[in-house]
């Protein structure tokens, strides 16, 4: 999301290069031309947003999983039931559901460790597993 500030500076940046003077001087009438370093500042300003709106429509977080399941799936046929991952994983897709707002499907499994579903797979807490660990998918054979 792009924060109100960014928006109010990028507004004011802008303003910058808008034409200034009386309507009666004309376009060009008191204008004060762009420096260098002003233009090179609107320019970053205007690229900073840019990398901001296409950080929104990326799914780096889930990346490694689809991966995995992609794998599976041309293996097996079909998508695994099950995933366990490390809390840095956990967190990263919990963040994806509430960034784009997807409704988000939470349990516990038979042994009590933490469920979180992601597409057909639900993804298996490890709190014991090391940081960034993605299990072997598995079924429910």
């Amino acid at each position: 999301m792009i924060d109100r500030r960014q928006v109010l500076t990028m507004g004011g940046l802008l303003g910058a290069l808008a034409p200034g003077g009386s309507p009666e001087e004309g376009v060009g009438g008191g204008v004060a031309q762009l420096s260098d370093r002003s233009a090179q500042d609107v320019i970053s300003a205007i690229k900073a947003i840019g990398d901001r709106i296409s950080a929104q429509q990326s799914f780096a977080e889930i990346v490694p999983i689809r991966k995995s399941q992609e794998s599976f799936l041309r293996a097996n046929g079909k998508f695994p039931d099950y995933m366990d991952v490390a809390l840095d994983i956990w967190t990263n897709v919990y963040d994806w559901h509430v960034r784009l707002q997807q409704p988000l499907v939470l349990g516990r499994d038979a042994t009590g460790r933490y469920t979180m579903m992601l597409g057909f797979t639900a993804l298996v807490l490890r709190h014991d597993a090391a940081p960034n660990f993605i299990g072997i998918p598995y079924d429910n054979r």
